[in-house]
């Protein structure tokens, strides 16, 4: 397959898809309709899709699996964006039970409200050092009797921010911390996460969030509506 084009050239259809006939690149090679396709050079395909995101379709085909994440190697992606394409070739989601939507819902709300205080604390301290460079840290607190408790270094306090998911943040923590650090460096290059977790008479996890930010000017002006002046 070509990453580097809209377009996609499929090298080798041998890859297991029999079994996906429901699926778009299933029913396109079921042997009933392989009259109607029309390769080049004899075995490549061009699917005039997204080259980036066809990697997750591929790894579908490959391992059965979906495993959706925001970033292809230096690429960064909106998941929105590979739902489309994932409908597009009619590929399977698991489905949830109600009951499975709370937890999904409270580990949402938990990385949404991350991403707020980062969010928050980012631009502080960019607008305080004039949107050049900066370094900070964000360190948190939380406890197992549902307390939480933030140190960002701004002249308020932070801690609200947490107060409508501080009262299961430690157990979603105890359960999903590795993949909120994974998913949130992901998005957030500039972030290093640090945590410790401190056993006694009150457990809690401790997160130090650190944030180096350097003012990279092409990317900012690339990146913006500016972008049509180049």
């Amino acid at each position: 397959k070509d990453m580097n084009a809209s377009k996609l050239v499929l090298h080798d259809t041998k890859f297991n898809i029999n079994f996906l006939s429901d699926t778009f690149l299933g029913t396109m090679f079921q042997e009933r309709n392989r009259s109607l396709l029309i390769p080049k050079n004899g075995n490549e395909y061009f699917i005039d899709r997204s080259g980036q995101i066809f990697y997750y379709i591929m790894q579908f085909y490959r391992t059965g699996k979906i495993n959706i994440d925001s970033r292809v190697g230096p690429i960064s992606i909106n998941p929105k964006e590979i739902e489309i394409e994932l409908d597009y070739f009619q590929i399977p989601r698991p489905t949830s039970s109600t009951i499975d939507k709370i937890v999904i819902s409270k580990v949402n709300a938990l990385v949404n409200t991350f991403k707020e205080l980062i969010k928050e604390v980012a631009e502080y301290f960019m607008m305080k050092n004039s949107f050049k460079n900066f370094s900070t840290y964000i360190v948190i607190c939380f406890l197992d009797n549902g307390q939480a408790t933030v140190n960002a270094g701004l002249e308020k306090s932070l801690t609200d921010i947490f107060e409508s998911t501080k009262h299961f943040a430690y157990n979603i923590m105890s359960i999903y911390k590795d993949e909120v650090k994974k998913y949130l460096k992901t998005i957030y290059p500039e972030l290093t996460w640090d945590d410790e977790h401190i056993v006694g008479s009150v457990q809690y996890y401790k997160i130090r969030l650190t944030i180096d930010w350097n003012l990279n000017y092409g990317k900012i002006l690339g990146n913006s509506c500016m972008s049509l002046l180049e």
